[in-house]
């Protein structure tokens, strides 16, 4: 049985739920993928409809919505140790997590994707008991993909304002890394695109850890383009490492953040999570 859960949460997406859900829903009968629908309130959470979904012994789980339901969703079933497939239809265009499965915002072709059903059993990240699909950032610096202006010389003014910081990491209890970085990410599976490596694949068991040394000003001026695609490893200089587990000693009260919500402080153990998720993904996945 498909279990379906809209989440349409900010203005935007409310707005675009409600001119596509008619022509949705007949999408979804025309592909044989129909089930019980429900849509998140401010008493009828993501978490509770988790619960019913599990309670009716629903086969698939199809979340509606934004990144953060998707997130919601994965640590609800992994915390009860759920044998659910999970499916997404991304009511964000710029949805990061749509990007790396091969999720298209076009809902035609996303409602074929989950009727083509094919699923791939992907490693989670664990950070303080909350599991995560992508990355974490360390440290207040966070990067995405911004536009670079003419010459790249409008994200200058960004990346000029970021402070390096210093970052203690021991990986797999047998290595220890201490650095002075402008940016640092661990990642269980990233949105490659415009990246020179291909980094996170979320089915080898690793997690790649990524810092971006101290650059000077003229460094930021010169590599300005590289940093505009929000790939770190774009820079000349990158340091990349992999392991299971990444213990961050410090600095004490350094922010772990994953999509720009802090999550914990340093001290703390970022790990891939012993628990997979089964998850309907597209031809054009990342990895």
């Amino acid at each position: 049985m498909y279990f379906y859960i809209f989440d349409p949460g900010k203005d935007k997406e409310v707005k675009y739920f409600e001119r596509i859900q008619g022509r949705l829903l007949n999408l979804i009968a025309e592909h044989h993928i129909e089930g019980e629908t429900y849509r998140v309130t401010s008493i009828r959470t993501v978490e509770l409809l988790v619960d019913q979904a599990i309670g009716l012994e629903a086969k698939t789980i199809i979340v509606v919505g934004s990144d953060s339901t998707l997130n919601r969703a994965i640590n609800a079933l992994v915390r009860h140790h759920a044998d659910i497939t999970v499916g997404f239809i991304s009511l964000d265009s710029d949805s990061r997590l749509g990007q790396i499965f091969g999720i298209t915002p076009d809902i035609e072709l996303s409602v074929k994707t989950l009727a083509g059903r094919l699923v791939a059993s992907l490693d989670l990240g664990e950070i303080n008991e909350h599991y995560f699909l992508s990355k974490v950032e360390l440290g207040e610096n966070q990067f995405s993909q911004i536009e670079p202006g003419f010459m790249g010389l409008s994200s200058v003014r960004t990346f000029m304002r970021l402070a390096p910081f210093e970052v203690q990491l021991e990986l797999d209890d047998s290595f220890r890394v201490s650095s002075e970085v402008l940016g640092a990410q661990i990642i269980n599976c990233r949105n490659n695109a415009g990246c020179k490596v291909k980094l996170g694949d979320p089915t080898d068991k690793l997690l790649d850890i990524l810092l971006l040394n101290k650059l000077a000003s003229g460094q930021i001026i010169r590599y300005r383009r590289e940093l505009a695609t929000g790939c770190l490893d774009n820079v000349p200089g990158a340091t990349i490492m992999h392991a299971k587990q990444i213990e961050v000693l410090g600095p004490r009260k350094l922010p772990l953040s994953i999509e720009g919500q802090v999550y914990t402080k340093a001290p703390a153990i970022i790990k891939v999570a012993k628990q997979k998720i089964k998850m309907i993904v597209g031809k054009s996945r990342q990895f």
